[in-house]
């Protein structure tokens, strides 16, 4: 069976073939509510699905949002993913996701893919930071990109383009290592050296910092990747840790991941090595994702607006861009367009690290 033409359209809704094309293609040129119902009409009776191409042409747009996340097994990324498709799908565009892993080679070849795609916007979940010239690889194209009438906005830190939303990280962490000491607290262990990614430095600097200003500070620091897997070996080097800790305070070691799929990873293996938690170990996380909630026990974290943070970066990259807002008002009457926008994540203290009467 042949495919359904354009042209058998607009000769079954009889009106002209620019006519069918401005109304199915979305072109700002409509004909009156009565032939558009007709040719939309005819479209679906004979089952013609308009062309991608053609669409964009007369849109001047591809109605096509480029979203790059690290890890999409990531709740964090999944959270923040789901909620950018639901709200992108709703103004009739659609999102091509992909992930990089953290790796530079993949984000840029994902970054040319996108924008050889024709992508109307970017938008780059996740802090990384690869080094000098490999950051600015990625920069240039997306200069390129913005220059070209592109839109980009970065979730985690600025990429130097665009608009960014920046959680704050360190003030963020201090106020939940503030909160478990006030809870009675006074051992604890943290996660450092993740090489490469600014927002985990911060995280775990702004709690180190509140544990120094209060007259304490980690009796174990460990290094681990930022995933489920780094949780793992988080667990692992606890365990070691508390078979040689020469200490006599029985109180539970207060353990912070500066992500909550970390923290995630490093409960259930604690669980499974028959460490209890929070009973020997207490567990914190940063991110706030659905997850936590469903643990076993609760987990503790820092909880950031994550569907408030989608749908910020969605409204900027499908509203209007300054430089369009500038050609419709004066100056004088223009609002101001921030670059970047801070958002304060919810200290929430739960199972995972309650303290049982004696401590």
């Amino acid at each position: 069976m042949a495919a359904v033409r354009l042209s058998d359209v607009a000769q079954d809704a009889g009106v002209s073939l620019a006519t069918a094309s401005r109304v199915l293609n979305g072109s700002a040129r409509v004909p009156g509510k009565a032939v558009a119902e007709r040719v939309e009409a005819s479209a679906a009776r004979l089952g013609y699905v308009p062309n991608a191409q053609a669409q964009a042409l007369a849109r001047s747009r591809s109605g096509l949002i480029g979203l790059v996340v690290h890890d999409i097994a990531d709740p964090y990324f999944a959270t923040i993913a789901r909620e950018v498709q639901q709200q992108v799908f709703a103004s009739q565009s659609q999102v091509l996701l992909t992930q990089t892993d953290r790796e530079i080679d993949t984000e840029v070849r994902a970054l040319r893919s996108l924008i050889a795609q024709q992508v109307d916007a970017l938008v780059l979940v996740g802090s990384h930071r690869y080094g000098n010239d490999s950051d600015a690889a990625i920069s240039t194209l997306l200069e390129g990109f913005a220059r070209n009438g592109g839109k980009v906005v970065g979730m985690g830190q600025s990429v130097g383009v665009g608009r960014t939303i920046v959680p704050d990280n360190a003030a963020a962490a201090h106020e939940l290592a503030t909160a478990l000491i006030v809870e009675g607290h006074r051992r604890f262990a943290v996660v450092q050296g993740i090489s490469g990614i600014p927002s985990a430095a911060d995280r775990t600097g702004g709690f180190i910092a509140a544990l120094t200003e209060a007259g304490f500070e980690p009796e174990l620091n460990v290094e681990a990747g930022l995933t489920r897997d780094g949780g793992y070996e988080l667990a692992e080097a606890i365990e070691a840790h508390l078979a040689t800790a020469a200490s006599t305070d029985d109180a539970p070691l207060c353990v912070f991941a500066p992500a909550d799929v970390m923290a995630l990873g490093a409960l259930g293996e604690l669980r499974r090595r028959g460490i209890d938690v929070p009973g020997q170990v207490s567990v914190a996380g940063f991110g706030g994702v659905p997850d936590g909630e469903d643990s076993n026990p609760t987990l503790t974290t820092i909880a950031l607006p994550l569907h408030d943070m989608a749908r910020q970066a969605v409204q900027w990259v499908l509203g209007t861009s300054p430089a369009e807002a500038e050609t419709a008002t004066t100056a004088a009457d223009a609002p101001e367009e921030p670059l970047e926008m801070h958002v304060r994540g919810d200290v929430l203290l739960r199972e995972s690290t309650a303290l049982t009467a004696k401590v």
